[in-house]
């Protein structure tokens, strides 16, 4: 037989026994803390990538079509702004040639911005006018019909616009390459109309005035960015086409703000010295656009348990500050001047918005082809 004192000393106690259940518990509740607070912050960093990615791609996109705004179509100064005039099967049409113009929005509601281009294959050159043109003349007489191919949109330019005067579009109709003619008869195409529905000025167009190639009907494009339903979204269509193409492009994008860049100095020097959101009245206006400042702010997906926001009553004095801290959404409509607030919870639609995080990205956008042709 074992001796008593060996067989008290053999195994765990109930006292080991729960002081071991103990420190397990408390290791096990420390570990499920770690977790629950290593996953939070891992999807707060998920969530706050994302926006910023979204935020990122979203502003290289508008950037993009920024920069190429007015391609092909404001090679002569005097087409900055001009008033388009067209007759569309029989129905007169009107609107304004400006590369870049943007809607703004009261309330400080997400703006939208629009941007003309054409896509054209063909050289985007003027070319001028070599022999007066009449109102119901069939063909224009100009210096050089390089690029211009059967079904091409002309857009007719005096060089010296007056009060009253305005810009017309007229097709191609027939080919008379080398001839230094551009044929355009009336009926040949629904673009081109002759009688009281004709867009041609009564005294027409004159030696030296232009004519620019905005390529085929389906080549002069406007696209127009907005926000909508908490996305970034893209309109786009041709040529005064009766449909166009919709698309939301990058989710989570919950405003879009945006201001011209103006050089109003005279005689202009090139130089921006004044951003607003007020758009030109007049051709003059509209030449004086140089560049355009845009911000985006995306919101991210991930709630927190605190507010991470500040509401408009202080984050107006915060981005005025110098460092404005990252509680506040602010951006700077002049990159020279002082930070603003922007409204993120339009219309008080979100109550729990100062739960969630905010990224804004901005940048300015020189409208380049307006710049090269000065």
């Amino acid at each position: 037989m074992s001796h008593p004192r060996t067989r008290r000393t053999a195994g765990f106690s109930l006292i080991d026994i729960m002081i071991g259940m103990t420190i397990g518990l408390i290791t096990v509740l420390v570990v499920v803390e770690v977790l629950q607070t290593a996953e939070a912050r891992r999807r707060t960093s998920t969530s706050g990538a994302d926006a910023v990615t979204n935020a990122a791609l979203g502003l290289y996109t508008i950037e993009r079509d920024g920069k190429n705004a007015g391609y092909g179509m404001t090679t002569v100064r005097a087409s900055i702004g001009c008033e388009i005039r067209a007759v569309k099967s029989g129905v007169s049409l009107k609107w304004w040639l400006t590369p870049v113009s943007i809607s703004d929005s009261a309330g400080g509601a997400p703006d939208s911005i629009g941007f003309l281009s054409s896509k054209t294959r063909s050289a985007a050159l003027p070319t001028r006018i070599l022999l007066n043109h009449a109102s119901t003349d069939a063909s224009f007489f100009v210096q050089s019909d390089l690029g211009v191919r059967d079904g091409d949109m002309m857009l007719a330019v005096p060089a010296a616009p007056a009060a009253g005067s305005w810009c017309t579009v007229v097709q191609v109709a027939g080919s008379a390459a080398g001839l230094n003619n551009v044929p355009h008869a009336s009926g040949a195409s629904i673009w081109n109309t002759a009688g009281p529905a004709s867009a041609m000025p009564a005294a027409g167009y004159f030696t030296g005035d232009y004519l620019i190639n905005l390529g085929q009907p389906g080549e002069y494009i406007e696209q127009v960015y907005s926000i909508e339903n908490n996305n970034l979204h893209l309109v786009e269509s041709v040529l005064k086409a009766a449909t166009s193409e919709k698309q939301d492009l990058y989710p989570g994008i919950v405003q879009l703000q945006a201001v011209y860049g103006k050089d109003t100095s005279a005689p202009p020097d090139g130089v921006v010295d004044t951003w607003d959101a007020i758009a030109p009245v007049d051709a003059a206006g509209w030449q004086q656009i140089l560049a355009i400042r845009v911000a985006l702010v995306a919101r991210s997906q991930k709630r927190e348990p605190e507010m991470v926001t500040l509401d408009g009553n202080f984050a107006g004095t915060a981005c005025a500050s110098p460092a404005p801290p990252p509680a506040a959404v602010c951006w700077r409509p002049d990159p020279d001047g002082n930070a603003m607030a922007i409204d993120v919870n339009i219309g008080n639609t979100m109550p729990e918005w100062r739960h969630y995080r905010y990224h804004v990205v901005e940048t300015t956008i020189p409208v380049r082809n307006t710049i090269w042709q000065q």
